[in-house]
């Protein structure tokens, strides 16, 4: 059986409508679990930690830190057992 790929997504955070990436906790390539702390991100109220959807490695980070996205943009794939 094959591995899937699972999307990162900026998460629903209530009343924020766009985040800047802070920054990676996780290097491109580790194993994670699901429910790990993935990457930071902030508003202009709050700082946000999103969590790993999934179980797997991290196979892709497509946003680096000050990049500016929103709620559901990609911000990267996990390989997921």
């Amino acid at each position: 059986m094959g591995s899937r790929i699972v999307d990162i997504l900026v998460p629903d955070l209530g009343e924020v409508a766009e985040v800047a990436v802070v920054d990676w906790l996780v290097p491109e390539g580790a194993e994670i679990a699901e429910g790990d702390d993935l990457v930071e991100v902030e508003s202009e109220k709050a700082a946000f930690v999103v969590p790993a959807p999934a179980g797997g490695r991290l196979q892709a980070r497509l946003v680096d830190a000050g990049d500016r996205l929103k709620v559901g943009d990609l911000l990267g794939r996990i390989d997921a057992d």
